[in-house]
């Protein structure tokens, strides 16, 4: 199986949507992190008409209903699009055209790609008009990205999901910090949870993380977890966008399917 450094770097698979996926993978960038093991991309959702119909015609069934039953027309655009974009990065690490790719779900409902040829961890998100998505081979992965520059009582937000020594420091902080630390913390906790699997069974109040934006990212506490198994990357996502990305350092935090 051929191994690309980038989506860009690898010819198409000579399928009919292989010139579709060419022109779709120059629409989104790659982050570096300090970590190679992971590759970080960013993806813009707003795009002109004839990609986002060549974005649909990548898409499964059940991909366009997802899409097609949401109320506003500018969110089934942007959920079609992330959903194409996924398969379009993941599609060159298993050697298949993007639309063949097929989905599973683990007990614990984390997709995974059926009859892959070996380990491929991803997680996506997205929030306004911008999707992040990590990738590797050798650890489990969350992301979570949010955007800034939104109304939103952030305050009773962090007095519920946030730890009582989140809120300390949040509250210490200028109140002009308050909204951007209050998203750093936001996201790392949303990038541990997404990377366990586990959803709301795993209060985010009892998962532990630094809260201001200008500390290292880091995992202080995690309910029958080891802190020195994650690291934490804060991503540039632009400047009304904070992301962040947890790798469990361990590989995969439960069995494979």
């Amino acid at each position: 199986m051929e191994t690309c450094a980038s989506v860009r770097e690898c010819p198409a698979t000579g399928k009919s949507d292989g010139g579709h996926a060419v022109a779709l993978a120059q629409i989104p960038w790659q982050i570096t992190l300090a970590d190679p093991a992971i590759e970080v991309w960013l993806a813009p959702l707003d795009i002109p008409d004839h990609h986002l119909q060549q974005c649909v015609e990548l898409l499964s069934p059940d991909e366009k209903t997802r899409a097609e039953r949401m109320y506003f027309e500018r969110d089934r655009r942007r959920s079609a699009v992330a959903r194409a974009m996924l398969r379009i990065l993941l599609a060159r690490h298993v050697g298949l055209n993007p639309a063949e790719l097929k989905f599973n779900l683990e007990p614990h409902g984390k997709p995974y790609i059926a009859a892959a040829p070996g380990p491929l961890h991803f997680n996506i998100s997205h929030s306004a008009e911008r999707a992040i998505y990590a990738i590797s081979r050798n650890c489990e992965l969350g992301v979570d990205i949010e955007y800034t520059a939104r109304t939103i009582t952030h305050e009773g937000i962090a007095e519920r999901f946030f730890s009582a020594r989140e809120n300390t420091e949040l509250q210490c902080l200028a109140p002009v910090d308050r909204k951007r630390a209050f998203f750093a913390c936001w996201t790392r906790k949303e990038a541990v949870v997404k990377a366990t699997g586990d959803g709301l069974r795993v209060p985010l109040d009892q998962i532990e993380v630094t809260v201001s934006p200008d500390d290292l990212p880091r995992l202080i506490s995690i309910p029958g977890g080891r802190t020195a198994d994650w690291t934490l990357h804060t991503v540039n996502a632009g400047s009304d966008y904070v992301a962040t990305v947890a790798a469990h350092l361990e590989g995969q935090l439960r069995d494979a399917p």
